[in-house]
């Protein structure tokens, strides 16, 4: 089995020698997989990402945005290049570890799961680290997603996603921006496949270590919940 890596980066040469140091270290072969592509979206930094995540392992392919366009344009020119049987999304940051992959992988392995959606929530409602106005509008988001999308899920806007190749085949994704991972969840959701969680560890970074997703981008949010749960 091939597994895709997508990686979408921003600025983020303080945090992507480590994740990449990380995903070299792995060993899938337990999980089935045999084979590894890394696919680096670089979305118009201006920083030493490329060159810091190339030192390390250099991957299969990188592509290049010329401006900065938004996760969701970096996700969409990333799955459009994966030849991975799984596809699973790693953002640049260490808010998510690649340690977890087996965990994410597992369900798909051994319970021939077609998504798996690593949970921040499933075990711990409460995060610690996260700021209680984040918490909020995720906790309505999370609730609102579930009852247009007629899901039970307990974190929808998890970066922390992996899919067969398959369940996205025919699903045209538009989102630009963090729109995207609401995007996801919705049209899967709308195309019949059941979504399972895993309950994973997370520590939510501050904007001073380089969180991207500022408090204003939620209403934008909001507005894609209810875009691609509805039309």
């Amino acid at each position: 089995m091939k597994l895709s890596i997508l990686i979408p980066a921003y600025n983020e040469e303080n945090s992507i020698a480590q994740v990449m140091q990380e995903i070299k270290s792995l060993n899938l072969s337990s999980c089935g997989v045999s084979e590894k592509e890394i696919i680096l979206i670089d979305d118009g930094s201006t920083d030493k990402t490329v060159e810091k995540a190339v030192s390390v392992i250099p991957p299969t392919r990188v592509i290049r945005h010329v401006k900065n366009q938004g996760k969701g344009a970096a996700l969409i020119s990333g799955i459009a290049h994966a030849t991975g049987d799984i596809i699973i999304i790693q953002d640049a940051d260490l808010e998510y570890s690649p340690s977890l992959y087996p965990a994410l992988l597992k369900p798909i392995a051994q319970e021939n799961a077609d998504v798996v959606y690593g949970s921040r929530f499933l075990a711990n409602p409460h995060l610690r680290g996260m700021k209680m106005s984040y918490f909020l509008a995720n906790r309505f988001g999370n609730f609102l997603t579930n009852m247009l999308c007629r899901t039970s899920l307990t974190d929808c806007m998890t970066c922390f996603k992996v899919f067969r190749k398959h369940v996205l085949k025919g699903i045209a994704l538009e989102s630009r921006g963090f729109g995207i991972e609401l995007e996801l969840t919705a049209k899967i959701s709308k195309s019949g496949f059941k979504i399972k969680e895993v309950a994973i560890p997370y520590k939510a970074r501050t904007f001073k270590e380089g969180k991207k997703f500022k408090r204003i981008y939620s209403l934008g949010v909001l507005w894609d919940i209810i875009k691609y749960s509805l039309f």
